[in-house]
């Protein structure tokens, strides 16, 4: 099995995205896998869209290849999904900060949650729990798509999500930040829709992260 994307497709929204990476052999394994829970391909995505942290349990001892191995193996050997931004956002020049500490991108949140996990919730996205009081497990993008301040997605409406990529949280340009208003405005991650040659507003992607360890952390700078 070589599929064409890394694990985050598990938070994106749109099944024929699912079958057009992950190819028909994983297709096939993951209705298997979860048959006991789905009967169908479009059931199994939502369940796992709705419950991403069961992923990958369901996935454990799989064997995956293609680009974006390294990523799989650590997802399915320790439900560990790297929290850096995907996503390569046009230049929009601005001088603008804003003061929300989310450095996690979303599909930080098919990350099995750990004590360290949880340390990392907890120092790199501080600004989430002033909205919500503990990671969601079920329905997360219900859960922020309500917890979110609206004057923040309202930057995303009006400015767009490239100009809200450029601005900066201290030293840092909010990438993240602006992979989580996309992905709550369309239930999609635009790295995956620029695979899919889909987000116009995506100027070029990383469709893996450039570096994918349990012990170290990838910061758009």
């Amino acid at each position: 099995m070589k599929p064409r994307v890394d694990p985050c497709i598990f938070l994106h929204g749109d099944v024929e995205d699912w079958v057009a990476l992950l190819g028909d052999d994983f297709i096939r394994e993951l209705v298997r896998r979860f048959r006991h829970v789905a009967v169908d391909m479009d059931h199994v995505a939502r369940y796992i869209l709705e419950n991403p942290g069961v992923a990958s349990i369901g996935l454990r001892g799989l064997e995956v290849g293609g680009p974006c191995r390294r990523e799989w193996r650590l997802f399915v050997e320790s439900g560990y999904v790297d929290p850096g931004a995907r996503a390569r956002w046009l230049y929009t020049p601005n001088d603008e900060r804003l003061d929300v500490r989310l450095q996690v991108s979303p599909c930080f949140l098919l990350a099995s949650l750990t004590r360290d996990v949880g340390s990392v919730w907890r120092n790199r996205a501080a600004s989430l729990f002033s909205w919500v009081s503990a990671v969601p497990r079920h329905k997360p993008l219900e859960v922020f798509r309500e917890a979110f301040p609206l004057w923040l997605r309202e930057l995303g409406w009006s400015r767009g999500y490239s100009w809200v990529a450029w601005t900066r949280w201290r030293d840092r340009r909010n990438r993240h930040l602006a992979e989580w208003l996309y992905w709550l405005d369309t239930g999609r991650l635009p790295h995956i829709d620029a695979i899919r040659r889909r987000a116009n507003v995506v100027y070029e992607t990383a469709g893996c992260t450039k570096k994918s360890a349990a012990g170290g952390l990838y910061v758009s700078s």
